[in-house]
C-alpha cells in the first residue's frame, strides 16, 4: 500500500511537470496569449489537472496555479444536457457541478467543461493571427479557404460563438459527436472558436505543440504577418530548459522608450549595475547575443554561474524570469538603468565587492519573491 501511494505521488508530479512545461511554453508568447487568458489541462483516468482561474499560463508552477477535478462528474453532466438549450438554470447547475468536482486547488477555469471531453493534453489560446480571422465577418469563408484539407480530415472544426462556460462546452460537444471516431484516429484536434480563440488537444504533448505551431503558421501565411520576434522567446527558453532552468520563460519587450534608448547607446559601456535593484533584478550583465544563441547563453552561464535576465539580440530585447509578470518587473528596472546611464555623464557603478556582497545576501534576494537558487 505504501508503495502504491508513493507511486501515485510520483505520477502526479510527472503530470504537473508536463502541465507546467506546456503552460510556460505557450504562456510566454504574446502572439499566442495575452494577460491571464487561455487555459491548459491534462487528463488521466477520471481526473483533470487544469489551470486555475486568475492565473496566467506562465504562472503555473509545481505547487500552485492549477486545480485537480473529477473529470467524470463534468463529462456526465455535459452529456446529460447536450440536447438542452442552455438557460440560467442549467448555467447555475453547471457552477455547482464544477465546484463539487474539485479535488484540490483554487477555482478552476470557466472553460473546464470544454476541456473535459477532449484528448489528454489540451491548450486554449487567444492567438493574434487566428483572432484576426475569428473576429472578421467573413471568418467562416476564410477558415474554409485556409483549412480545406484539415476540415475534410476531421482535424480542425469551426465552432460558432457561444458564451464561455457551459454554453460553449455544449456547442463543442454537439458539434464534435458526429465525428467522434475520426477524431479518435487523428493525433490532434483543433477547434477554431468564433470571436474567441483556438483550442488544440492531443494525446501527446509534443504533438500538441507541433499542432499549434503548424496551424498558426497557416494563419500567418494567409495574412502575410510576421510574428517571429515573439516566437524567439521559445528559442531562448529551450536553451535554458536544457541547462536545467526548467521553470523560466522569456518575454519580448515592445517598450518604445526602452528600445529608443537601446538604439542610441553603445551597449558595451552600459553593462555594469549602478544600484542594488539593477543587480538583483537584471543580473551582473545583460547578454548581448553575437553569433549562435545557444553558444552565447552557455558562455554567459559559465562566466556568471547563473542565467541571463536580459537578452539583447539585434534590435530586440527579451527578459527572462519565472513568469511574464516578473519579466515585466525586470523590464522596469532595466529601463530605469538606461535612464541613469543616458542622463548622467559620469557614473559610479557598483564595485565587485558590493556585487559579491549583494549576491550572497539572501534576505535581499527573498524580498524580490522571484529569485531562485537552482540546483544544478
Amino acid at each position: 500500500m505504501a508503495f502504491k501511494k508513493q507511486r501515485m505521488v510520483k505520477q502526479d508530479k510527472d503530470l504537473i511537470e508536463d502541465l507546467v512545461k506546456i503552460s510556460k511554453y505557450f504562456g510566454q508568447r504574446f502572439d499566442l496569449i495575452q494577460a491571464a487568458g487561455g487555459n491548459s489541462s491534462i487528463k488521466i483516468n477520471k481526473r483533470m489537472f487544469i489551470k486555475s482561474s486568475g492565473y496566467s499560463l506562465s504562472e503555473v508552477e509545481l505547487e500552485n496555479g492549477y486545480s485537480v477535478l473529477r473529470n467524470d462528474k463534468l463529462t456526465n453532466f455535459l452529456y446529460k444536457i447536450k440536447n438542452y438549450i442552455v438557460n440560467s438554470r442549467i448555467e447555475k447547475k453547471s457552477f455547482h457541478i464544477l465546484k463539487d468536482s474539485i479535488i484540490k486547488g483554487d477555482n478552476p477555469s470557466i472553460e473546464t467543461f470544454s476541456h473535459s471531453i477532449l484528448k489528454k493534453f489540451t491548450i486554449h489560446l487567444h492567438p493574434i493571427a487566428s483572432n484576426i480571422i475569428s473576429v472578421n465577418r467573413e471568418s467562416k469563408i476564410f477558415f474554409n479557404q485556409i483549412f480545406s484539407k484539415e476540415i475534410s480530415d476531421g482535424i480542425i472544426f469551426y465552432i460558432k460563438y457561444r458564451t464561455p462556460g457551459i454554453a460553449l462546452a455544449t456547442e463543442i460537444t454537439n458539434h464534435l459527436l458526429p465525428y467522434d471516431e475520426k477524431i479518435k484516429m487523428n493525433k490532434s484536434v483543433v477547434l477554431f472558436l468564433e470571436n474567441h480563440g483556438l483550442i488544440c488537444s492531443s494525446d501527446d504533448k509534443k504533438e500538441l505543440i507541433k499542432s499549434v505551431e503548424r496551424i498558426m503558421k497557416k494563419f500567418e501565411n494567409f495574412l502575410n504577418i510576421d510574428l517571429k520576434r515573439y516566437k524567439f522567446t521559445t528559442k531562448i527558453s529551450k536553451v535554458l530548459w536544457e541547462q536545467n532552468y526548467k521553470n523560466l520563460v522569456s518575454y519580448y519587450s515592445e517598450d518604445l522608450i526602452l528600445n529608443n534608448f537601446l538604439k542610441s547607446k553603445n551597449l558595451d559601456k552600459t553593462l555594469k549595475p549602478l544600484n542594488p535593484d539593477g543587480l538583483l533584478y537584471c543580473g551582473e550583465s545583460p547578454l548581448i547575443v553575437r553569433g549562435p544563441l545557444e553558444k552565447n547563453i552557455l558562455s554567459y552561464i559559465k562566466k556568471f554561474h547563473t542565467y541571463p535576465r536580459v537578452v539583447i539580440t539585434g534590435k530586440n530585447i527579451y527578459f527572462v524570469a519565472p513568469n511574464v509578470l516578473k519579466a515585466r518587473e525586470i523590464e522596469d528596472v532595466f529601463k530605469s538603468h538606461l535612464y541613469f546611464d543616458h542622463y548622467g555623464e559620469t557614473k559610479r557603478p557598483l564595485l565587485k565587492k558590493h556585487i559579491k556582497k549583494l549576491d550572497s545576501y539572501n534576505p535581499q534576494k527573498n524580498r524580490l519573491r522571484f529569485w531562485f537558487d537552482y540546483d544544478k
